[in-house]
């Protein structure tokens, strides 16, 4: 055996496979310990060691605390080799040789770690292909890893192994056996089978044959044994069955989905009865909607509409910072502030979210965010077309509601106003999305007999749909004046609002009530009721028929140019067809076919590049033949040009610094893929350098440690400071520079790699920008990058200087 692999020295075998061997080394340069997992194939084939890794380098961006990360995958005499973080334990199935069948209560809390480590890896399109309990280790603590994600692969479309059979034969899915296919469910599959072994101490399919084993999986259903069957609950074994299924599509549909089967397991059923009937049944349809394969993504869009919409006084720090944590959100609202509608806003060629909330302010960004993201989460394969038309008439409400209280009332109530209304129908949103039959039977009622909605609803459902929607905003959290917006005004005519909640009530049901009659009535009955509508409200809002037809027509433009933006034709969606019914003519709608951006200059002409090659990677690699890193470079230049040119108009107009700042910091943060940026600037008062705000995770709370004195000590920061230098940190374990690297930081920080940028006039350092990533030798810059991040850093010390 050599001593060396790479410049990795070999200190001794961890254990090996058929066609790989895992060695403990050390890395000389970095004085660490790591884990070398060498693959050898019985034919040399150059075409798979380059497909390995590639798929090696994208598995390498996983970053996940259940997953062993890759550090490193290279060649070597032909042969491929990985470097892992080393992890000192035991794997899973050395682990159950000792221990044996586990109680299900640690089975499942083995399993729910690694079904969210699987789950991440999913999220970023890669497959693990071979989950095995021997590809999952025990660390000292107890916790799993999931490891070897070496043979992944993406998750679109069928993955074609020419023919050869990749993974270990045991814990293959039947439709890798029978088709070479795999997918997400494959997965899905194999974790079905570590679950097996967790609670019995067994393989689910013995044996030494491997062509035997992978027959009776591929045609005979798993099940457990007689004694393993007297031990476990039914419903528990159930769980196991519908991972195990050899369809596909009778198995969870995701890692998460199991995962949340697993916590309801654990969650004893029989809870004490609710006093009340209705919150039973609340309870009741919560619990209904939590077995659902769309409630975490939904639940998971509640909680980020919440934080965005939960304090009055958020900054846009923390606004920006909830938006930039989801890529493709980011990339929707800055298609949604370049388009035609909100250019009449002051919107168009802006590339960053801070630059948004700072042309078109912080609550219109928040709409627009709230908007994008219930839209995305209403796509359901069934009853696609119910919820089209129930997104389409909660935002055309929330349209109105703005345009209507426009007239009536502050501004500073509007964008609530917006919000409010959009939400003020939930419960027949949430009815439609989780129970379309139940909705349809409601319908049905409604057109077969003269009984009201809420009476329909309380037929079908045992609670209407005020009821549903006010429990399951509560249960969710949400703040008090929204929950208040979506009750029911009294019949007869509206008395003027005695607060701001009332005026926001108010204003809510009226623009759904309007809504009701663009929607349900029949076009020669519209204009009589909404001379009632009139009539009703004349108190709280003063609008004449022209006035309502004015809101109509401008309401119908904008719910157009939205429809566009998405992609989503009104002319066939109910409510589409009904607006057009009222105008009389399609005329009066924009077109909602998607069309190209018309926008001039450098921001806009670069934006939509960026957005074309974040949204279609793929579709670059394969025209131009790019490499995945050339691939990250054109689009880390893209953004930082757009970046540019989005400071450049600020530095123009009459700005704030904090607002350039801003948007600087975003620009960076989105064009490198960083973890976190932190601004810092300097107190004369103190003679310190002072964290202020930032991007990333915990960015507002760290950025309070970095506070350190500017009286010169030598380490990293004093150095670019004092000398005007940028400096890049590749790993702060580099013994040549672990010394330099102060406390302060590695208390404050959990960064192996940082970038500083010092801004400094005459030779005294004004402020800092700091950059990090999570593991040593992450951050790599071209020197385009690099010129563009310097303009940026130039542009930063300009706006500070004109502050001045």
């Amino acid at each position: 055996m050599s001593k060396t692999i790479g410049r990795f020295e070999i200190i001794r075998e961890l254990g090996r496979g058929a066609q790989s061997i895992v060695y403990l080394a050390r890395d000389p340069h970095l004085q660490r310990q790591v884990a070398i997992k060498t693959l050898h194939f019985a034919h040399a084939d150059p075409q798979q060691n380059r497909q390995l890794l590639d798929e090696a380098r994208m598995v390498s961006q996983l970053r996940h605390p259940n997953i062993v990360p890759i550090f490193e995958a290279a060649e070597t005499q032909g042969d491929l080799y990985l470097v892992f973080q080393y992890v000192p334990g035991k794997n899973l199935a050395e682990f159950l040789k000792v221990s044996g069948g586990l109680t299900p209560a640690k089975a499942i809390a083995i399993m729910q770690p690694i079904l969210d480590a699987i789950a991440h890896a999913h999220a970023a399109g890669i497959i693990h292909r071979d989950l095995k309990p021997s590809n999952i280790l025990i660390d000292d603590d107890g916790v799993p890893r999931v490891m070897d994600f070496g043979i992944a692969a993406r998750t679109e479309g069928l993955t074609d192994d020419r023919g050869q059979l990749i993974g270990t034969p045991a814990y293959m899915a039947p439709e890798y056996i029978l088709r070479r296919s795999s997918s997400k469910r494959s997965d899905i599959f194999s974790a079905g089978l570590v679950l097996y072994e967790l609670l019995t101490g067994q393989r689910a399919v013995p044996g030494t044959d491997s062509a035997e084993v992978m027959k009776r999986i591929a045609s005979e259903d798993i099940r457990l044994s007689r004694d393993a069957r007297n031990l476990l609950e039914e419903r528990l074994a159930n769980l196991v069955y519908r991972a195990l299924e050899r369809d596909p599509e009778n198995r969870y549909e995701s890692a998460v989905q199991m995962r949340e089967a697993l916590d309801d397991y654990l969650v004893p059923e029989n809870l004490a009865p609710s006093t009340d009937p209705r919150q039973s049944t609340i309870d009741f349809l919560l619990r209904r909607m939590r077995h659902k394969s769309d409630f975490p993504a939904l639940s998971e869009a509640v909680g980020a509409i919440n934080r965005i919409t939960t304090s009055e006084n958020q900054s846009i720090s923390e606004v920006s910072n909830t938006i930039l944590k989801d890529f493709s959100l980011t990339n929707k609202i800055l298609r949604m502030v370049n388009s035609a509608y909100y250019q009449q806003a002051g919107g168009g060629n802006i590339s960053t979210v801070s630059r948004a909330v700072v042309v078109l302010g912080l609550d219109a960004v928040r709409s627009i965010a709230i908007t994008v993201m219930l839209f995305d989460h209403l796509q359901n394969k069934e009853n696609a077309s119910q919820l089209k038309d129930e997104f389409l008439r909660a935002n055309l409400a929330g349209v109105l509601a703005k345009d209507i209280a426009g007239k009536v009332s502050a501004r500073a109530d509007i964008e609530q106003v917006f919000i409010c209304s959009m939400f003020h129908n939930l419960g027949r949103l949430l009815s439609q999305y989780y129970f379309p039959e139940e909705s349809a039977e409601i319908r049905r009622l409604l057109l077969q007999k003269s009984s009201s909605e809420e009476a329909a609803a309380l037929q079908v459902l045992g609670i209407s749909f005020e009821e549903l929607g006010v429990g399951i905003a509560q249960a969710w959290g949400f703040p008090k004046l929204l929950v208040n917006s979506m009750r029911k005004l009294p019949a007869g005519s509206i008395r003027r609002p005695a607060n701001t909640e009332d005026r926001l009530r108010i204003l809510a049901a009226m623009s759904n009530e309007i809504c009701t009659v663009i929607a349900d009535v029949p076009a020669d009955h519209q204009q009589k009721e909404l001379r009632k509508l009139a009539t009703r409200f004349g108190e709280v809002v003063a609008l004449d028929e022209q006035d309502l037809r004015d809101t109509l027509e401008r309401s119908f433009e904008q719910v157009g140019q939205f429809a566009g933006i998405i992609h989503l034709n009104l002319q066939q969606t109910r409510l589409g067809r009904q607006i057009k019914a009222w105008t009389g003519t399609s005329a009066n709608l924009p077109s909602t076919q998607a069309s190209p951006d018309a926008e001039d200059g450098l921001a806009g002409t670069v934006l939509s590049d960026v957005l074309a090659a974040e949204v279609a990677s793929d579709d670059i690699a394969g025209e131009a033949n790019l490499a995945v890193e050339d691939i990250a470079a054109v689009v880390s230049e893209a953004i930082l040009l757009a970046g540019i040119q989005d400071v450049s108009n600020a530095l123009v107009s009459d700005f704030k610094l904090n607002d350039v700042l801003r948007i600087i910091l975003e620009t960076i943060y989105r064009a490198k893929g960083f973890k976190r940026v932190i601004l810092c600037i300097r107190d004369g008062r103190s003679n310190a350098m002072q964290g202020r705000f930032g991007f990333g995770p915990d960015a507002l709370e760290i950025a309070k440690s970095f506070r350190f004195s500017l009286v010169f000590t030598p380490d990293i920061f004093h150095a670019a400071l004092a000398n005007g230098v940028d400096i890049l940190i590749s790993d702060t374990n580099d013994p040549k520079i672990a010394a330099r690297i102060p406390g302060w930081f590695r208390k404050a920080v959990a960064a192996e790699t940082f970038l500083v940028f010092p801004l400094c006039v005459k030779g005294s350092g004004l402020a800092m920008i700091y950059a990090d990533r999570a593991q040593a030798g992450e951050i790599v810059i071209s020197e385009k990058e690099l010129s563009l991040l310097r303009t940026l850093r130039n542009q930063a010390l300009l706006a500070i200087k004109q502050s001045i």
